[in-house]
């Protein structure tokens, strides 16, 4: 497995929980072993405690940890060919040195394993938005350059697979299979008046997360007690200071703080202190952090824009379209004025909608054939 980052890293998001939630749950099965960086996302230090350039094992994986001076494509190229193995997954679509070099030494024959490649949500209209040019001209190379000829792609949902496909090839060799759940945890009851409401929005905060977008949204209400805590690294600092000048103009009734980042093991517990998740997302090709809110007996409020839809007929929740701001503050509102067993009602629907989603057994086996060669 070749991923950018990975555990003990957590301020990359969905990626990194994406490679440590299906190598828990199959760790038993598959030998795993973690090609990736010696730091977190955007960090200038390596991970504490971790050793570098050598095997090691971290929570029960073997793990990798390449240092700057090894990110070159004659070291990885040489560890890959070192290390036994059956398969190369490849965690990222436009990786250099971890998915577009393997790429190009599998059509060169300096490796002949099995290539699985998880574009993660990389191909959707939304993530093709943000620097679009070197985007697309790297899908033309690969095109004409046959980069992607053999390669078996894995897809997370339906959607993900119609993105695939248009921009890849109709014929391409593609398996769809979910992201894994982080190991669900004990629900926990919230107290819930009606006029009070504790929303909180956790993510990465940058455009494609549209943080601005729900505190607009929140502008608009001026009734009931509403609390909106804000979760997640500001990974840009220009988009945070837009929000943070927005929610300065918020009303009264609205409490808006940011409380800074969450790791992996804080999240859960977090979730059960508020009624709802606010993450109106412009693009999700999974969303862990919706999955966790769902496992916690919470709903969400969400975009249209993700895998996890009709929540409302579900009772799980909301899936609006971005154009219907108006929805967006109905939606706000009925969470808000709902009593608390009505509200214990949707906390229900959120966990039984979630579970009916996700069969681990079924997900698990659809991996194991994914693997095999």
């Amino acid at each position: 497995m070749l991923c950018d980052w990975f555990l003990p890293g957590y301020l990359a998001g969905g990626p990194i929980q994406s490679a440590a939630t299906l190598t828990t749950q199959l760790g038993c099965d598959i030998n795993f072993k973690i090609i990736t960086t010696d730091r977190d996302f955007k960090s200038t230090k390596s991970y504490e405690n971790v050793k570098l350039n050598v095997w090691t094992n971290y929570e029960g994986r073997d793990v990798f940890y390449v240092s700057p001076e090894n990110m070159n494509p004659c070291f990885i190229l040489k560890l890959i060919r070192e290390t036994p193995h059956d398969a190369l997954y490849l965690n990222s679509l436009f990786s250099k040195l971890f998915t577009i070099y393997p790429l190009k030494w599998k059509q060169q024959n300096k490796i002949n394993s099995k290539i699985v490649l998880a574009p993660r949500g990389m191909l959707r209209d939304g993530a093709l938005a943000v620097k679009p040019l070197k985007k697309q001209l790297f899908l033309l190379y690969a095109k004409l350059t046959g980069l992607f000829k053999d390669v078996h792609w894995q897809s997370t949902s339906p959607s993900e697979t119609d993105e695939i496909k248009k921009r890849i090839g109709a014929n391409v060799l593609l398996s769809e299979v979910s992201n894994l759940p982080a190991t669900a945890q004990e629900t926990k009851g919230i107290e819930k008046n009606k006029g009070s409401l504790k929303l909180c929005f956790i993510a990465r905060i940058v455009t494609i997360k549209n943080l601005n977008f729900a505190i607009t949204i929140l502008k608009e209400i001026k009734t009931g007690i509403i609390t909106f805590d804000v979760y997640g690294p500001k990974e840009d600092e220009a988009y945070w200071q837009l929000c943070e000048t927005n929610a300065s103009s918020l009303p009264g009734n609205i409490h808006f703080t940011y409380k800074g980042v969450l790791t992996p093991a804080q999240i859960g517990e977090t979730i059960s202190g508020y009624h709802a998740l606010f993450l109106p997302t412009q693009t999700e090709n999974f969303g862990h952090i919706i999955v966790e809110t769902f496992k916690a007996g919470r709903p969400v409020i969400i975009s249209d824009q993700t895998p996890w839809r009709s929540l409302e007929q579900e009772q799980a929740g909301f899936d609006i379209s971005l154009n219907d701001k108006a929805k967006f503050k109905n939606a706000v509102i009925v969470l808000c004025e709902m009593d608390e067993g009505t509200f214990e009602k949707i906390s229900i629907g959120a966990l039984s909608y979630i579970n009916r989603k996700l069969n681990l057994e079924e997900i698990k086996e659809k991996y194991l054939k994914l693997f095999s060669v």
